[in-house]
């Protein structure tokens, strides 16, 4: 004899008087079809169930003398928040049960019910419920991931940053990150958004250097029907997506002169208007800006708008490079390591002195991301389940200009050429910032820009 396959593989929850045919006929329907029955006649009964079992669905008489309703609805919500509660009457109204489904109940039949139709109902249910506890759990996965306490950073200057970020999760002001390409800035401030008070809300990301003028604010800002050559729909901006949650606007030093007036708005008036509309758009939106960039510079020099760098730079952080940390190398490897071993199964143990020597003296200009790319290289190229020195990337290997402490000034050079020499490779070091370079070279800000132009 072959079996049919059980349609339900789940605990429902009857609640509801003893002795009732009606629902003693839908209990035993449901059971043929492979569900685990339990059964209560009180709501005390039933809060008592929910404490101590695994309840998918719970079905009520909504009638029930003990049932008070949405007090009942809250209560169960309260000691189960992913059950899915179905309510059945023969005596409530259209506005009564409009009411229970506002309140978080799933749905609301009258009796008679079809069986049938309560099987559908219930296999919609158990869809719901499954994507609301895998959803809750990926949630909790992604804050334990940006807990704070969790990334990796041992070091004086990273457990600096990170007692920031710890104390100023929780307040809702905007936050510039500043560093080095590579430094970490967008898991900053993952870290923030995923332990602040708009945790359960997006966190919506802008790369402000990658795209157009015209691209950018369509983008941030959406655009209505008609707006543009090719705006054939309408389109929701970001900020509008990130509504209640956190908007991370990335280079924001690259971000064009128009926008950053948009921009400027959005934050002293929280509202906007889409590309080609007149209807304000309320948000309410946190801003965490980042760049590689000195803000300052580019004010100074017209690039960039100093109310609007006032509006971001209500809290400061900034990110050290990766030489500056070298504390922190041995545990970033050891991340990297089970990382890549998760993802792609290498089955690599660990890495060997030598090895983990050449990183320690490298100076890592690409910060994190550079560090992380090398191990992933050496993992694929190894051959044994150790990184050895060999398999690490030949740059690694090798002495280049950027490594050392000196400049390397070519032969035959006028003074006037050495020393723009000496200034470019100034710039090199310091990712171009003019500011850091004349420090360096012990000169002032103008005097380095009038070098600069004549490079």
């Amino acid at each position: 004899m072959v079996r049919k396959a059980r349609e339900l593989n789940v605990n429902i929850l009857f609640v509801s008087d003893k002795g009732d045919s009606r629902w003693e006929r839908l209990m035993a329907y449901l059971k043929r079809k492979g569900a685990h029955i339990l059964c209560a006649s009180s709501s005390k009964e039933s809060y008592d169930i929910l404490r101590n079992n695994p309840v998918n669905i719970m079905i009520a008489d909504y009638d029930h003398s003990d049932i008070k309703g949405l007090a009942f609805l809250k209560k169960t919500k309260k000691l189960r928040p992913h059950i899915e509660l179905i309510f059945l009457s023969e005596k409530a109204t259209m506005s009564t049960a409009i009411e229970a489904m506002k309140e978080g109940a799933y749905d609301f039949y009258e009796f008679p019910v079809n069986t049938k139709l309560i099987l559908a109902v219930i296999k919609k249910a158990i869809e719901k419920e499954t994507l609301s506890v895998e959803k809750t759990e990926l949630e909790q996965k992604v804050k334990e991931k940006f807990d704070p306490g969790k990334i990796i950073g041992r070091s004086k200057a990273m457990q600096h940053v990170l007692n920031i970020v710890g104390s100023i999760s929780p307040k809702n002001v905007n936050i510039l990150l500043t560093g080095e390409t590579g430094s970490g800035k967008e898991m900053i401030a993952s870290a923030i958004h995923y332990n602040s008070p708009r945790a359960s809300k997006p966190f919506i990301g802008v790369n402000c250097a990658a795209l157009s003028e015209g691209v950018l604010e369509s983008e941030l800002f959406g655009h209505e029907k008609g707006s543009f050559t090719g705006a054939v729909t309408k389109r929701i901006g970001r900020f509008e997506l990130a509504e209640g949650g956190t908007m991370f606007l990335d280079e924001i030093g690259d971000m064009p002169p128009g926008t950053q007036v948009k921009l400027l708005r959005v934050l002293q008036e929280k509202s906007f208007e889409r590309v080609g509309g007149n209807d304000k758009i309320k948000v309410d939106v946190r801003v965490i800006a980042a760049t590689h960039q000195d803000l300052r510079l580019l004010i100074h020099e017209g690039r960039f708008r100093e109310d609007l760098f006032y509006r971001l730079n209500v809290v400061h952080i900034e990110l050290p490079p990766l030489r500056k940390r070298k504390d922190d190398i041995p545990l970033l490897v050891s991340s990297f390591i089970q990382k890549f071993n998760d993802e792609k199964d290498y089955g690599i143990k660990g890495i060997t002195k030598e090895a983990m020597q050449i990183l320690l003296n490298y100076k890592w200009p690409g910060n994190i991301r550079e560090l992380e790319n090398a191990i992933e290289s050496a993992m694929a190229l190894s051959t044994t389940d150790i990184i050895d020195a060999k398999y690490l990337p030949s740059f690694l290997l090798m002495t280049k200009p950027q490594d050392v402490d000196f400049y390397q000034i070519p032969q035959n050079l006028t003074l006037q050429e050495m020393e723009q020499e000496i200034i470019s490779q100034t710039l090199a070091k310091t990712n171009g910032n003019q500011t850091k370079a004349a420090r360096l070279l012990g000169i002032g800000l103008r005097t380095i820009q009038r070098k600069v132009k004549g490079i």
